[in-house]
């Protein structure tokens, strides 16, 4: 993709996982929540529960009041997620601490055998660390809140990937003051 090309004419997905727990090694992805979007704009969305194959950690129920027996009757990981990678398809990727979600992203693309995605991926929490230097903490909830963003459920899937499309918006509006954003600006 050209990284000239302004932001305002590109389709973004905003992604976010739930998962067991903290390790792509060891734990699994029980919840996906995205939204495309374009020049601030929603598109569409994509939202589902997925059977892990493992129980969920206490302290990841904690964060995500995900339980296990709500997880138990859900589809499996590996039904879902080829859905995802087609709704995800010929965009740019945008998650907050995107290294986390990508992490479990790439090890499920390798458990499943599917074919490894290629997509250009922006990091909001770096970017929201360039557009607005000096903030207290750069968690998508803290930067939610300084920003005046609703939140939503803060640590569900889908309302995590709102909030992290407002939060690139936001991101994007500081610094475009002086007129369109080439891509190459948020990758950065």
């Amino acid at each position: 993709m050209d990284e000239s090309i302004s932001v305002g004419e590109i389709t973004f997905t905003a992604f976010d996982f739930e998962t067991t727990g903290l390790s792509p090694a060891d734990d699994a992805i029980c919840e996906i929540g995205a939204v495309k979007f374009r020049g601030g704009e929603v598109n569409d969305t994509f939202q589902t529960l997925a059977n892990p194959g493992m129980k969920v950690s206490a302290d990841a129920r904690a964060v995500s009041g995900l339980t296990n027996q709500q997880l138990a009757t859900a589809p499996p990981v590996e039904e879902v997620l080829p859905d995802f990678l087609e709704f995800i398809a010929d965009t740019v990727l945008v998650a907050h601490n995107a290294e986390f979600d990508m992490g479990f992203l790439r090890a499920a693309i390798q458990v499943y055998n599917l074919t490894p995605i290629r997509n250009l991926i922006v990091d909001t929490q770096a970017l929201a660390e360039k557009a607005f230097p000096r903030k207290r903490s750069y968690s998508l909830q803290a930067l939610a809140d300084q920003l005046g963003v609703d939140p939503g459920a803060a640590h569900r899937a889908l309302d995590d990937a709102l909030t992290c499309m407002k939060v690139f918006n936001a991101c994007v509006d500081q610094l475009s003051f002086m007129g369109d954003l080439p891509l190459s600006e948020v990758l950065r």
